[in-house]
């Protein structure tokens, strides 16, 4: 109810003071002392997202991001060898309806067979080396140019006013080598009794994208929809066109790998240097770059001990002349943890009190990031809580791809930190 009204927030509950009691409300603009720097994200954790990356994309900002990923299949029913059952083709299926970069270069992808299990209760980071876990050479390639958002109207995929199809969501398919089809199709049937004894007789796949010295684009993998599957199709003496699915669902092991060369950037000699504060810092997810901010001044501002802050807000511009907004989408979210003497991050507590409160919503008309902090500072100023910066990441790191460039410390708009407060005699 507070933020739903249309009083100026800053100046709430004013007319309820006596006019002896209420000098002013004073709103103060942070910014000489505020630092920022861009590091590197870190080892970020990439077992089980709720989508996969795949694709190499030349970033003509950001450099080179390869992302591919690992899974396991599981039985969904048993294979009917009746009447003389013979297989035809096996075929990979991954669906996606996300392209970041662009959609004229294609994409260079391998499919192995894992030799190694995923371990249930694992930890797995960007860093993993899932060629390792594969035996064998390559049993599918493709070069593959993603789409993005066909007509659904088009003839080309088979689609008319009488019977539509919705072609928003795409689709790879790469046919996998006769040897694993035959591998699979003679499992017998105890093998197929159960996941677990499936497992160990087929420990999943591994889809490695190639490399690219330009272009390129990183698609957003559907990997546990109903169209993400592998296909065994066969026949008998009965039927030409029958199918047999092998399911990626959420009890199925997903681990991605991101690799991100950074070297041919402009920011590559400042990078995770805390001393060389520049007038931009940079942001990307798959545990690419995130920003250190430092407000030194953060607890010290206030002239009097009699005051109530109003409002705080630390609000980040992004610089769309460098990049173009429109095409190359910034986050939709970021995320501004506090850090503890010891490096550690943590949320502040307005978070606790709403996230849409919070706030780190990407406002495209003004093309701001925006996070409530109130009562972080009032705990930094009351001494419950120590002043050692933030991080500032993006949010869903691991599932999406995105990045942004902000204003930074000290160029001309720069971060700055809005307090509205009320000083009271």
């Amino acid at each position: 109810m507070f933020w739903s009204c249309s009083t100026d927030p800053g100046k709430m509950g004013l007319g309820l003071l006596p006019v002896g009691d209420l000098v002013n409300v004073r709103t103060m603009i942070e910014k000489t002392s505020i630092k920022a720097y861009t590091e590197t994200d870190g080892n970020l954790r990439t077992d089980n997202p709720a989508y996969n990356l795949l694709g190499t994309f030349n970033d003509p900002i950001f450099g080179k991001t390869t992302a591919d990923f690992a899974f396991q299949l599981r039985l969904n029913s048993f294979l009917d060898h009746s009447n003389s059952a013979q297989p035809d083709s096996l075929v990979l299926y991954l669906v996606y309806k996300e392209v970041y970069g662009d959609t004229v270069t294609p994409q260079k992808l391998k499919v192995y067979e894992l030799g190694t299990d995923f371990i249930l209760d694992n930890k797995y980071y960007q860093d993993v080396n899932l060629k390792s876990f594969v035996t064998g050479d390559a049993i599918g390639e493709k070069s593959y140019i993603p789409k993005f958002k066909l007509d659904s109207l088009t003839t080309t995929y088979g689609s008319t006013k009488a019977a539509p199809k919705d072609t928003v969501i795409q689709e790879i398919a790469i046919k996998l080598s006769n040897a694993l089809m035959q591998k699979l199709w003679a499992a017998d049937s105890l093998t197929m009794s159960d996941n677990d004894r499936f497992l160990k007789f087929f420990k999943g796949l591994y889809l490695e994208v190639g490399d690219l010295n330009q272009g390129g684009s990183i698609m957003r993998i559907f990997s546990t929809a109903a169209g993400s599957q592998l296909i065994m199709n066969y026949h008998n003496t009965t039927a030409d066109s029958l199918s047999y699915a092998y399911n990626i669902n959420s009890n199925s092991i997903r681990v991605s790998r991101f690799a991100h060369d950074y070297t041919k950037t402009v920011f590559a000699t400042s990078l995770d240097k805390e001393d060389n504060v520049d007038s931009l810092i940079y942001l990307q997810t798959a545990g690419g770059l995130r920003a250190k901010i430092l407000i030194p001044d953060l607890g010290t501002w206030s002239d009097s001990i009699n005051f109530a802050i109003n409002q705080a807000q630390l609000i980040l511009q992004v610089d769309s002349t460098v990049t173009d907004v429109t095409k190359l989408i910034p986050p939709s979210q970021l995320v501004l943890t506090a850090l503890d003497k010891d490096g550690k991050e943590y949320l502040p507590d307005d978070f606790t009190l709403s996230s849409v409160y919070y706030g780190g919503y990407y406002n495209s008309t003004d093309k701001t990031y925006r996070f409530n902090i109130v009562k972080h500072l009032q705990e930094v100023i009351a001494k419950k809580k120590d002043n050692y910066g933030f991080h500032l990441s993006t949010a869903f790191r691991s599932d999406t791809f995105r990045r942004t460039v902000l204003k930074g410390a000290t160029s001309k708009t720069g971060i700055r930190l809005e307090i509205t407060y009320s000083k009271i005699k």
